[in-house]
């Protein structure tokens, strides 16, 4: 920050009336009264800066569809690791090499998601701005995506530099998971926060759907899946130009170039000359939370513990329920249950598309927190169901290729269980699209203070992305636990991810970004009903056990 922003900034707080700390928090909590002018530019904006979500949606669908296809097992597997017999076999029987190379394309890539996400985004946004890191996302992701789609196929050290050009494409789409949903909940007029930090949840489900269908017309084509990669350049040519015409938000503009400048991009972005009120807002939130909170004072501080505990929770729960080894991998996983993996995975996409779109309209209406508890429920019914249907209707049949010591695995799944299976499947993932797909990302970057927010927000985003990395090896998990396996512990774990917001997550609906800070204070884990229910069972239990001690002592 400049000594003039700072000056300026420093001014303006020292001329505020000096306030007990209780008293800051009344004033906070008096903030209904803002005056948001006319949306549609934040509208605007929140939709562009989405467009990020956009290639990172696209790219998670793209790579399901891609490694069924031919003429990428021709450039990875054919001549390379096998030959075309040993290559079109399920996932037990290709050879192990080739098997190895898939969850390094899967795990690299998240790997550059993590590293994007935890390393680079925080310091471009505190440094340079949220502007600048939407536009860091996408030079990388255009660099990475070139690497991978460029070079020729059918070596191994040509493989080895697509595995790095899959990190640093990673790494791009790492960038642009934290940027999109942070640069919209800053910009956002409170009343449509939600709706406009879950653009980048309907650009991810657009993106998705789009690479599914895209992967079905190119499915035959000798270079199918450097095309259906190829066209998602698009998307981050657009945001490397258009993000110049876009304004910095208020937020970061306050705290680093002072009130002046937060000033003129607010007036920018609400259309109105009247935000005395909300930069008001704001340098209270700045006056009690101070500057960008040093690192040491992060890590010990009990609250940002606490909080960044709930953020990092909500991101490894919304991994762990199995949505992206579903996409990933859905492809093969099909591909063995109806023989169709990519019209399978175009269905898919296509539930999580249309369940998107009401989802955007519900999340300031019907809150974050019943709708992570009522859909990851719903979540749970979908997983549970198609592995019962597998375990029920299903049989592997093993048998020995000719002339080979080659094991095949053929699922034979009755009637139209398999049909059913993907239905189920589909009930999970429409579930998840109107609930932990958007919910995660926007309840992680409007839960903390100003002067921890990138940070945090960086540090969550980047366990998903971890939880990613690990989630890749479930293509290894599928000959041991079976595909009814995996899905038996993907519900148990959303299972999991159910309970955990009950007990930590309070609602965050339409409370300004600075008023949150009070919500979490009156949330209180021992006043949850079973919490309570459980200790007064206990406090009981533990009176009788008394009483039947003292009488014994008699």
């Amino acid at each position: 920050m400049s000594t003039e922003a700072r000056s300026e900034t420093d001014q303006y707080m020292n001329n505020l009336p000096r306030e007990s700390k209780g008293e800051i928090r009344h004033h906070l909590h008096g903030h209904e009264s803002i005056s948001y002018g006319r949306p549609y530019f934040a509208i605007l904006l929140a939709a562009f800066s989405s467009l990020g979500g956009y290639f990172f949606g696209y790219d998670q669908g793209v790579t399901g569809g891609v490694v069924v296809m031919s003429s990428f097992k021709n450039d990875f597997c054919v001549g390379v690791y096998g030959d075309e017999r040993t290559c079109d076999l399920p996932v037990a029987g290709l050879p192990v090499g080739y098997r190895r190379f898939l969850v390094l394309f899967t795990l690299l890539y998240n790997v550059g998601c993590f590293l994007g996400s935890v390393f680079i985004c925080s310091f471009v946004a505190e440094k340079f701005g949220r502007r600048s890191i939407i536009f860091t996302s996408a030079v990388l992701f255009l660099t990475g995506t070139s690497m991978v789609i460029f070079p020729p196929g059918g070596s191994k050290n040509i493989m080895i530099l697509i595995l790095i050009g899959r990190v640093v494409e990673g790494a791009g789409v790492g960038c642009s998971s934290f940027s999109c949903p942070l640069y919209a909940s800053e910009i956002a007029p409170t009343n449509l926060r939600g709706m406009l930090s879950g653009f980048m949840q309907m650009t991810v489900v657009i993106g998705l759907f789009g690479a599914n269908v895209v992967n079905l017309l190119l499915q035959s084509h000798k270079w199918g899946w450097r095309l259906s990669n190829g066209i998602i350049l698009i998307a981050p040519i657009t945001i490397i130009v258009g993000i110049f015409f876009c304004p910095e938000t208020p937020r970061w503009l306050f705290q680093n170039k002072g009130r002046k400048a937060a000033e003129e991009s607010l007036k920018r972005i609400r259309k109105t000359d009247n935000v005395t009120a909300e930069l008001d807002a704001i340098a209270d939130t700045v006056k009690e939370m101070g500057n960008e909170m040093p690192i040491k004072e992060f890590f010990t501080t009990k609250k940002v513990l606490a909080r960044l505990g709930i953020g990092i929770g909500v991101h490894v729960l919304s991994q762990t329920t199995g949505i992206n080894p579903i996409f990933v991998y859905g492809g093969i996983i099909y591909q063995s249950v109806l023989g169709n993996g990519i019209l399978s995975l175009l269905i898919l996409s296509g539930t999580v598309l249309l369940c998107t779109i009401p989802a955007l309209f519900l999340f300031d209406r019907l809150g974050r927190r019943n709708m992570l508890m009522f859909g990851g429920i719903a979540m749970v019914g979908g997983h549970f169901v198609s592995a019962t249907i597998f375990v029920s209707n299903c049989q592997i049949k093993r048998k020995l290729t000719n002339d080979s010591a080659i094991i095949q695995e053929i699922v034979d799944c009755s009637g139209s269980s398999g049909t059913l299976m993907l239905v189920f499947t589909a009930i999970f993932v429409a579930s998840f699209a109107i609930s932990w797909g958007p919910i995660s990302w926007i309840y992680a970057a409007e839960i903390f203070p100003l002067n921890v927010r990138s940070r945090a927000v960086s540090i969550t985003t980047g366990s998903n992305w971890l939880t990613g990395i690990i989630l890749s090896y479930i293509l290894e998990l599928i000959a041991p636990l079976g595909i009814h396996g995996i899905f038996y512990l993907f519900g148990s774990l959303t299972v999991l991810a159910v309970i955990f917001v009950y007990l930590f997550c309070p609602e965050t609906k339409g409370i300004l970004l600075e008023d949150i800070e009070e919500t979490f204070d009156n949330f209180q884990l021992q006043n949850r009903t079973i919490i309570r229910i459980v200790r007064q069972s206990f406090q009981r239990s533990k009176k009788t056990n008394t009483k039947v001690n003292a009488i014994e002592m008699e």
